[in-house]
């Protein structure tokens, strides 16, 4: 196909990088930190390549032209790799701080080579009448692959992490904030957490019916309200419009279920109209397509940071997230999903909360408190998770709750990589699915005198230095 012979390919710079492997062995291991034998577009410079890396795995930086003219006669490739040719690669050779650049145009050129390839490839699954979904797919998961093997790694000397690691903590110890993360809202969670932290993955995970959503949702407006902060919502089982409903009923006050029949007086209308203004001031994206993959995810969180500058993403939820490519089984993909989002935070440099489902394994159990083990499906989630918050509400288990329980959510600090575990009681108001912070809940609610009895037994408790 004429269409190859346009490849691009440097061959001058592929003949400079062995030149340097055959003048200095010691450059063998400097060049396999970027390249392959398949970054070479010349067959007979894959040859050669692999026979000098063999040579190198072998015998080290010990070895020497006769060596090397030996092994290629063993081989029976000499006509392939004439020892003329050999002496005249030796001139071509370049300097060990020019052939780390080198190297880099070789590995562009490869990469440029893939991207075509890719190309025609889809062009001819295209033709074929491909699913679009899995054609998209495809597509997506190869580039990324592309553009992963063409980054080079990076590594730091620790001396000079130790000292941007003593800088931040100057940081922290000139603020004037404990948090120094992003907050929460939530006083007491962000002081046993230090708020959310770049790179983190936070899993936010529970029963049905405990509140993820509004939690996730106050967490997120409070750092775009209080914080002056883009964030993100991707909602996979939620439409943009409950979303924000349920944002107007928090703000407003207005019961939810008064919004949904639209029983809602002309007072309670002018309270979430005044609401809807309020929202519309705060950097707040939400997508709310369903059923993305992990791949869909990436691109479009990353075009959000590129373009909007987002310092902080939700997800609802976790399992309802496409893996790039389907497994055997239910638990390797949503293994593969969390280490796909722990990946996504550390790329973007922002914090993720992932909204996940528990096991039934919780209702088992007498006082229906989450562990640890009733994450569903992976325990993969555990391991990749920086931060993960369990909600759970005594009262919706019973039907005679006790004072001390009645429109009480408890935030349960159940893994903290950089800190303890730990449980903070939040007020929750079920009519507006609304989470607040104890001392902040208004005394007029039908709530009071369970509210002060529970503060008057927190204050108690305090005391005695009593850990719940």
């Amino acid at each position: 196909m004429q269409f190859h012979d346009k490849l691009p390919c440097d061959e001058s710079a592929e003949r400079a990088v062995l030149g340097s492997m055959l003048e200095e062995p010691d450059n063998i291991p400097l060049v396999l930190e970027t390249l392959r034998e398949d970054d070479f577009c010349n067959e007979d410079h894959k040859l050669l390549f692999k026979i000098l890396v063999q040579l190198w795995t072998q015998y080290g930086n010990k070895w020497d032209f006769v060596i090397l003219r030996d092994y290629i006669k063993k081989k029976g490739f000499e006509n392939q790799i004439p020892f003329d040719w050999l002496e005249e690669l030796y001139d071509e050779a370049v300097s060990p701080a020019t052939l780390e650049e080198v190297c880099k145009i070789v590995k562009e050129n490869s990469a440029k080579r893939a991207i075509i390839e890719l190309g025609i490839e889809l062009i001819h699954k295209a033709r074929e009448n491909k699913d679009f979904h899995t054609l998209i797919e495809e597509a997506q998961q190869k580039i990324f692959s592309i553009a992963e093997s063409a980054t080079s790694t990076q590594f730091h000397h620790i001396k000079d992490v130790a000292e941007s690691v003593i800088e931040l903590i100057h940081k922290f110890k000139s603020s004037d904030r404990v948090v120094t993360g992003l907050p929460s809202g939530f006083l007491e969670l962000d002081m046993k957490t230090t708020g959310f932290h770049p790179g983190d993955l936070i899993i936010l995970a529970a029963r049905p019916g405990m509140g993820k959503t509004s939690f996730m949702l106050s967490v997120a407006f409070n750092i775009a309200r209080d914080e002056g902060k883009p964030i993100a919502i991707f909602s996979l089982e939620m439409s943009k419009e409950q979303l924000v409903m349920r944002l107007l009923s928090m703000l407003a006050e207005v019961p939810l279920f008064k919004i949904r029949s639209g029983s809602i007086s002309d007072e309670e209308l002018r309270k979430l109209e005044g609401s809807a203004l309020e929202l519309a001031k705060y950097e707040i994206y939400l997508d709310d397509t369903p059923s993305l993959s992990t791949t869909d995810l990436r691109i479009r969180a990353r075009k959000l940071r590129k373009e909007k500058g987002i310092e902080f993403l939700a997800v609802d939820y976790l399992q309802l997230i496409r893996p790039p490519v389907r497994k055997s089984s239910r638990q390797e993909e949503v293994a593969e999903v969390s280490r796909n989002l722990k990946a996504l935070a550390k790329e973007l440099h922002i914090p993720v909360m992932a909204l996940a489902q528990l096991s039934r394994e919780v209702e088992k159990r007498s006082d229906k408190r989450p562990q640890l083990a009733d994450l569903r499906e992976s325990g993969q989630i555990e391991q990749d998770a920086d931060l993960i918050l369990f909600l759970h509400r005594p009262d919706y288990y019973k039907k005679k709750p006790s004072p001390e329980e009645q429109g009480i959510a408890e935030v349960i600090i159940a893994k903290q990589r950089q800190g303890p575990t730990d449980i903070v009681k939040l007020a929750f108001i079920k009519e507006y699915t609304k989470f607040s912070s104890l001392e902040l809940v208004p005394q007029e609610t039908s709530q009071e005198d369970e509210i002060s009895e529970i503060l008057e037994v927190q204050e108690e408790e305090e005391e005695l230095d009593i850990d719940f």
